[in-house]
């Protein structure tokens, strides 16, 4: 039998990360990642515009990588020069 301690232990970690975010960016990630709803879906199940879902989902992801201690993800913009985490950080910081 397969030893799922590490798998167990990493879900238990996303679910106590989920259920620190706040209510709307947690609705957001959930619908979009787990439920595979679309962000147009998405904004419709929540009664909201979809610049809000990407807005949402931009800064529950973003505190998801925060918690996880993972460096954050480079804008499409900078993917060609070196990212930089500590702006970006500091950036998100100020949300």
């Amino acid at each position: 039998m397969p030893d799922l301690t590490n798998e167990i232990a990493d879900r238990d970690y996303l679910l106590r990360a989920l259920a620190a975010l706040p209510p709307r960016q947690r609705a957001v990630l959930v619908l979009r990642y787990f439920d595979d709803l679309s962000e147009a879906e998405t904004a419709h199940m929540l009664g909201c515009s979809v610049g809000t879902v990407k807005s949402q989902a931009a800064r529950g992801l973003a505190r998801l990588r925060a918690a996880a201690g993972s460096p954050p993800a480079c804008p499409p913009a900078e993917s060609q020069g070196a990212c930089n985490p500590k702006a970006t950080r500091e950036a998100a910081a100020d949300d």
